[in-house]
């Protein structure tokens, strides 16, 4: 049986020393940060309560939202996506519930999310896939949902899926209307040549690691460009203050 390693980190080199180069063509690692290490790790379509719906099955659920999706939002983009991965990548960034978990080429944008803050006091995670070959990466003119966990790399995208250099995990749909598995469930009985991690981010250590992404230059702004990012910039500064320089100096 597979296992998922884990790491626990406590300042930014010792992160770093955990981002892991490119192992080749399509062999690049994915990153992607939750606040919370307790969250299972399910696409948001996966995480709708079927049951409460008046869809009988998840594939039926799936389908009539991107239905919708693709007859409402057309009006609002300068270019219609060409294929369904492309329409299912814009509409999983943009808070539609779909077959798509959110990954990044860039860990720093992972550990900018795995460092949000939570109602409890939980520490966050960063997941790390490494893929063992370049099958696990969906092509480019491939037009199908593939039926088996993959990443999919989007050819263009909007200015905040650049900047957060999005990239996407397919997530394979329940048969009828079962009970979801997560990737953690999955993971342990599959036969891809994966690698696996989950860097854990104390929950104490949050703040430090967000101060050091800032100076770096990922910030809200950074990775959500327009209006909307400035103002959640300026709302963060409220609990940003300091007394003393002190913390800018520690380790």
């Amino acid at each position: 049986m597979k296992e998922i390693e884990e790491i626990s980190v406590f300042d930014l080199d010792q992160f770093v020393t955990e981002v892991t180069e490119v192992l080749g063509f399509q062999r690049a690692p994915v990153f992607r940060g939750q606040a919370s290490a307790d969250w299972k790790l399910l696409p948001l379509l996966l995480r709708e309560n079927l049951s409460e719906s008046e869809f009988e099955t998840w594939a039926d659920l799936a389908a009539s939202l991107m239905i919708q999706f693709k007859r409402e939002a057309a009006g609002e983009m300068p270019r219609l996506p060409e294929t369904e991965l492309e329409w299912q990548a814009v509409a999983q960034h943009h808070g539609l519930p779909t077959r798509f978990s959110s990954w990044s080429r860039n860990a720093l944008v992972a550990l900018w999310f795995a460092t949000e803050e939570t109602e409890t006091e939980t520490p966050g995670v960063v997941w790390r896939l490494l893929p063992g070959d370049r099958n696990f990466v969906v092509s480019q003119d491939y037009e199908q949902l593939p039926e088996r966990s993959r990443v999919y790399f989007p050819v263009g995208g909007d200015a905040s899926m650049r900047s957060q250099q999005a990239c996407f995990l397919s997530h394979p749909l329940p048969e009828e209307n079962a009970i979801p598995e997560s990737f953690e469930d999955t993971f342990a009985l599959g036969d891809e040549n994966l690698h696996a991690a989950r860097i854990i981010i104390p929950h104490e250590s949050k703040a430090h690691f967000r101060k050091k992404l800032a100076v770096m230059g990922v910030d809200r702004r950074s990775l959500f460009p327009g209006l909307s990012g400035l103002c959640g910039q300026i709302r963060d500064r409220i609990t940003a203050h300091t007394d003393s320089y002190e913390w800018a100096f520690s380790g």
